[in-house]
């Protein structure tokens, strides 16, 4: 039995409600069906009672719940005494995000030999945030999203800009409400809600695009009554001079990046080293 295997055992005998593990493991509800019963199989004895409430934990159950919970300590009181190995760490990113930075980090990591092994997941700001305050990520470099956790640090390491643009030759005169079509690189990043806002503001009719390809979106700019909101630093990898570049009056085009991460983490010593690694980079620019 390894760690993966008991802190899933943990997740269903703590919880005691499949549908719910089921959302939170990414295990369909009949796989943890299986899983339960597989358990009761290796111990000989029932860990769950069946009620109208729903699953209780029999006597054998929580016996068995603490029997994993102190082999789970151990294990973490053996990588303490053995001292740093490589960790995981699990980044959520926004498609600009990793685009502008997720090669540096992923380099700087390497050249220096550190001990944290990333994995990048990429969604939107709000997405992210919510998957921080649920433990389903370890962390998060993104725009500063509308709602704050409690339980989350929210940390500022740079302020980024994005420009509307469309291409010279057909220039947009939102004065005529003429409707448009937006091209984004994710519907839920914070550049996109701030232009939506914008829009509906001033009751200019648009639909909006997902394309995940800054190059594609250059080259949808091409059709008449066609805009685009990107990431400045992200525009400026793809030279493309044939760009006119929007000033719109009360469109606040300044977004906070944040670095996000529990209060309360066994992996925080990481999660704080990562965030010096990616400070550091930031200086660099």
């Amino acid at each position: 039995m390894n760690i993966e295997e008991i802190a899933l055992k943990m997740e269903l005998l703590e919880r005691q409600n499949l549908s719910k593990s089921a959302e939170i493991t990414n295990y369909t509800q009949s796989a943890l069906t299986a899983k339960v019963k597989k358990m009761e199989r290796e111990i000989g004895q029932d860990v769950f009672k069946r009620t109208p409430q729903g699953l209780k934990l029999t006597e054998v159950g929580q016996h068995y719940l603490q029997f994993l919970k102190k082999v789970a300590e151990q294990y973490e009181d053996f990588l303490h005494t053995i001292g740093p190995t490589q960790t995981s760490i699990l980044v959520g990113t926004s498609h600009t995000t990793i685009k502008i930075y997720g090669p540096s980090i992923m380099n700087a990591l390497q050249t220096s030999r550190s001990p944290i092994d990333v994995d990048f997941t990429v969604e939107s700001s709000t997405a992210l945030n919510h998957k921080v305050h649920l433990a389903e990520i370890d962390c998060a470099l993104t725009s500063n999203p509308i709602k704050h956790y409690s339980d989350l640090h929210y940390d500022v390491l740079a302020t980024e800009t994005f420009e509307v643009i469309s291409s010279s030759a057909h220039i947009i005169d939102f004065d005529q409400r003429t409707p448009v079509t937006l091209l984004v690189l994710s519907k839920g990043c914070m550049y996109t809600h701030a232009l939506a806002q914008w829009l509906t503001d001033k009751q200019v009719p648009f639909t909006m695009k997902e394309i995940k390809s800054v190059s594609s979106i250059l080259d949808f700019l091409e059709i008449e009554h066609t805009l685009a909101v990107l990431n400045t630093k992200l525009l400026a990898l793809y030279p493309c001079p044939d760009l006119h570049f929007y000033d719109l009056d009360g469109l606040h085009s300044v977004i906070e990046t944040v670095y996000i991460y529990k209060k309360d983490d066994s992996k925080q010593p990481f999660i704080l080293q990562l965030k010096q690694v990616i400070e550091s980079l930031l200086e660099q620019n």
